[in-house]
Formats: structure tokens, sequence, C-alpha cells
């Protein structure tokens, strides 16, 4: 691989540096998830109290990720990633011996801010190092790697709070993030001349907001994100389980293994789909793939039992990879003028609004309406989201694809 900045890249470091912290920390953050109402609950409060052990962990991501950005950009990508670390750590200990539920919110409060050091951080690393026209492969692997900790994070959690107690993934989510900060210390290196690339580092504005939004390209890679995410925690980890057991009378083992089928599809196509990207546009794979999952959600609802839940969901899952991932790659082509560290706070950020905004609403037109209408509603939108990135969006880099073409003629 080609050399960036002063890094010396190859398959090995990429490894080791893109591919695997990635999978320890996001082992970290799942390993946890299993137990998170059940602990929060621990403390002798309502389910609806317990419940903000998720919500307050997303709000530090949504608070974090601008400031994060802009001191990315003044500090280095590297600072932020090793201090976002650190704080997942001494959080993480912390949660494990939390003496009350309100200094167990604080904890979680302060992991989701780390979380946000860490990811946004890595992103704008990855901005920096990365080829056009590597972009999209790469990220896949990315993904792959984090998918994978997604994955089994959670069963190995359930069995260590089982034989060792609630608090007992606490600990372990401690270790992870340990072993994160070493190997982000001793692999992860800051590429020299890009930090400041923009200039005088000013903070951060309407009118930075306002002139990064008028970048058309930038917008809807931006709003992809924002409709995926809400799309995410709004259709799969809302309303198929609640519609799988009011609707169809599932069990809780089947809704889990139709949400598996769904992460297990994503995880199988994720790769091939980061060379889609480079090979045929980030553009038309958004578009495809959103179209693909509006119909995945209409195929729910049209589901008969749960072998047509189970088909929905595999659908789902294909479509969910591209539609996740290509909207990044498009976000970093067409900023590279820009102040890397705000444009990746930015678009982390809209993601974090999708993810708190998607259940709410969601499930309040549920209340008003009933179970179906959410999967229309969440459809239409995703159409008219296929749509503006078709009208509005450009392709900025030219892809494998256009290259032979054009050799060919």
């Amino acid at each position: 691989m080609e050399e960036t900045g002063e890094i010396k890249r190859s398959v090995l470091m990429d490894v080791l540096s893109i591919y695997v912290p990635s999978f320890f920390n996001t082992v970290g953050m799942s390993i946890v998830s299993p137990v998170l109402p059940v602990y929060a609950k621990s403390f002798d409060v309502s389910f609806a109290l317990a419940s903000l052990a998720i919500t307050i962990h997303a709000f530090g991501r949504f608070l974090a990720d601008v400031p994060v950005g802009i001191a990315s950009d003044r500090v280095g990508r590297r600072p932020m990633m090793l201090s976002g670390c650190v704080i997942i750590t001494v959080m993480a200990l912390a949660n494990a011996r939390a003496p009350n539920f309100g200094w167990f919110l604080v904890f979680r409060f302060m992991e989701g801010v780390g979380a946000s050091m860490w990811m946004t951080s890595r992103t704008t690393l990855l901005a920096d190092v990365l080829n056009p026209q590597e972009r999209g492969r790469i990220m896949g692997y990315f993904s792959a790697f984090m998918l994978l900790g997604r994955s089994a994070g959670p069963s190995f959690g359930g069995w260590v709070a089982t034989y060792y107690g609630l608090n007992a993934p606490f600990y372990f989510y401690s270790a992870t993030g340990l072993l994160t900060t070493l190997l982000t210390y001793f692999l992860i290196h800051e590429p020299k001349g890009l930090v400041r690339k923009g200039g005088a580092m000013e903070g951060f504005s309407l009118k930075d907001a306002f002139r990064l939004f008028r970048n058309q390209t930038y917008a809807m890679a931006c709003l992809a994100i924002f409709f995926v995410s809400f799309q995410r925690s709004g259709i799969r980890s809302t309303m198929i389980p609640l519609y799988g057991i009011e609707e169809k009378g599932l069990d809780e083992l089947a809704l889990g293994t139709i949400i598996s089928y769904a992460t297990i599809a994503n995880l199988v196509v994720t790769v091939p789909m980061g060379y889609a990207i480079d090979l045929l546009g980030r553009k038309p794979v958004i578009i495809w793939n959103t179209i693909i999952m509006a119909v995945a959600n209409l195929s729910f609802v049209y589901a008969q039992d749960y072998v047509g839940m189970s088909l929905a969901a595999v659908l789902l899952g294909l479509a969910s990879a591209g539609a996740g991932q290509a909207p990044q790659s498009l976000a970093i082509d067409a900023t590279t003028n820009e102040r890397v560290g705000l444009a990746m706070g930015v678009y982390r950020l809209m993601n974090d609004i999708g993810s708190m905004l998607g259940p709410i609403i969601l499930s309040s037109i549920a209340d008003y309406t009933n179970l179906s209408t959410p999967f229309y509603v969440m459809s239409g939108l995703l159409i008219i989201d296929a749509l503006m990135m078709g009208l509005f969006a450009k392709e900025i880099i030219e892809t494998r694809f256009k290259n032979t073409k054009n050799e060919s003629s």
C-alpha cells in the first residue's frame, strides 16, 4: 500500500492499527449491552428510568461529536483517541462499582463521551490516510471487524453476567478499553502535516455549519446517515421486536434469531459492499441500498409468520451494509478542503441524532396509529432520501468502473 504522510502502511499494519483496535473497542461496548437494563433495574428504579442507561450513552456521544472533531483538528487525532480510551476504561470500571443509579448514569454519560472521542477521531484519521480509491473497501473491512465485535460481545457478556454477576461485564469492558488504549498507543500514529492543514484553528459556529451544509454532496451524505441510523434504532431495534410480539405472536427467542439473521446478512456483504463502493461509486450504492431497505421494511408488514419476518430481516441486513457504509466515504470525498475533524464531527452528530430520534418518533406514530404505520412512514422517508441523493449529490471520485470504461472506449 502507499505511504501517506510519514506512515508506512502494509496489509499487516492496516489489520493491527485499523481493524483490531476497532474490534476490541466494539466488543467492549457490546459486552455490557445484554445486562444494561437489568443492571440499571438492580438500583431499584422504574423501567422508564432504567432505559436511561442506553439513552444517556447516546446523549454523551451527541454532545461530544462536534467538540471532539474540533479538538482533533487542534491537538491531533491520536491524542483524542487515547484520551477516549482512557475515559472508557476508567468509567467502565467505575460503573462496575457504582454506588447508586445517579452515579451510574454519570459514568455511562462519560463512557459515551469517551466513545465519541475514539470513534470520531478514528474516522477523521482514516479520512486523512486513506486514498480515495480505497476508502470503500478499507471502510468495509473496518465495518466488518466492528460487526464481528458487536456480534461476539453480547453472548460473552450474558455468559459472564450469569456466572460472575451483573457488574462483571463492566470489568471486562474496562479490560477491553485498556487493551484498545495499548493498541492505539503503540500502533496508531499521527500523520505529520495533516492535522493543522486548515490554517488557523477557530472553534465552531453556525457559519461553519452553514458552510458545510451548503456543500450539497456533504449535506446529502449526512442526510443519508441520519436516515440509516434513524432506521436502525427506530425500526430494527424498536419496532421489529414490538411488531413481532404484538402482531405476530412471536416470543423473545424467535425475535432474537430474526435480528441475528439481519446482523449475519449485514456481516456477509459488508466487505463485498466496500469493494462495490470503490468500483461502482458511492451514489449508486447509497440509492439502491436505500430503496431495498425501504422494500425490506414493507416486507415485515406483509410477512405472515416467522419465516416471512426472517426473510425480511435478511433483506434488511443486506441493504443496511451499503446504505450504512457508503455515506461516510461520500462525506469524506466532499470535504477534502475542509477541516476534516470538524466535518467528521458534524457527520457523526447527524448519525447520533438519528439514533436518538428514531425510537421516539416511530414509537409515537405507533401509539397514535398502529404498529404497521411506522414501517410505511420509514419506507417513505427512505424513498425520499434516495430521490434527494440522486438529484443533489455528486460523485466526487472517479470510480474504477468509469476508469475501465474510459480506457476501453
